[in-house]
């Protein structure tokens, strides 16, 4: 296993992407820190789902938009595990609206989420990361940081403008990073996430793998798994001159301008 003797820290892994991705480094060997926001139970059953495969883990609770929190996140990796090797930024939350109806209290909700955690989750880990890799020069594997972007980060999706700058300026910063970050061995990358089956949606529209499987280029709509496998390869040896790059992991999307007319409609409901 590639990971083994490694520690992940994942943000947002109770559930859907989250915990696919956990899970998976699990798999690969790696010690996970399944962190969650409020939901204690879903992130402890995927610490046994983990636990039962064999591997090794933990639930931590931590709000990712508060700077202390995801210090204090960072070392509980280190208590019980003694190191930080991947850091995840998954945590995020979307919040539709129209812009001229858009308050305050949702784009400082979004934006202190999925920007402001990103950053300084990443920030937290990559003190650790550092510190490590000067202590142990000869450690080539270095470090990890990925974060969860979006396609709504590279292409305008009506009634996500908050949402959207957020995932945006992650893909620049995820460049910056790369450069400040490369010299002490720490690649940074994002996932461009597409349209995933997930309960939100599926609540939402009971018909949206269908719907999107009518406009993506790959005729189906994205799983939870095929983000954790796109994670699973920048993380790997494989991807180690892989860096400051936005992997687009959205079945095509991106490409073009389209959007199923049910998705359209709950858009612009919002």
């Amino acid at each position: 296993m590639f990971l083994s003797g490694r520690v992940a820290i994942v943000t947002g892994a109770s559930k859907e992407i989250g915990a696919a991705m956990a899970e998976a480094l699990a798999q690969a060997g790696a010690a996970v820190v399944v962190h969650y926001a409020a939901d204690s139970e879903q992130a402890e059953s995927v610490v046994r789902r983990i636990r039962a495969a064999g591997g090794k883990a933990i639930a931590a609770g931590a709000d990712c938009s508060r700077v202390g929190d995801n210090t204090a996140l960072v070392k509980t990796a280190l208590d019980a595990f003694g190191r930080v090797d991947i850091f995840v930024a998954n945590a995020g939350i979307t919040r539709f609206g129209r812009f001229l109806d858009y308050t305050e209290e949702a784009f400082d909700t979004v934006v202190g989420l999925n920007l402001k955690g990103s950053y300084f989750g990443a920030q937290a880990a990559a003190r650790q990361m550092v510190a490590q890799r000067a202590a142990n020069p000869g450690d080539t594997y270095g470090g990890r940081i990925v974060f969860s972007s979006s396609v709504a980060g590279v292409t305008g999706v009506i009634g996500l403008s908050a949402y959207g700058s957020t995932k945006a300026a992650i893909n620049f910063m995820t460049e910056v990073l790369a450069l400040e970050l490369g010299p002490h061995g720490i690649t940074v990358n994002a996932l461009g996430i597409g349209s995933t089956v997930n309960a939100r949606n599926l609540r939402e529209d009971p018909l949206y793998a269908e719907h999107w499987a009518e406009i993506l280029p790959i005729h189906r709509a994205l799983t939870p798994q095929d983000s954790a496998a796109a994670l699973m390869y920048l993380v790997s040896p494989a991807a180690s001159a892989v860096t400051g790059a936005t992997l687009m992991v959205d079945g095509g999307q991106y490409t073009q301008c389209r959007v199923p007319p049910a998705e359209e409609a709950r858009s612009q409901s919002k």
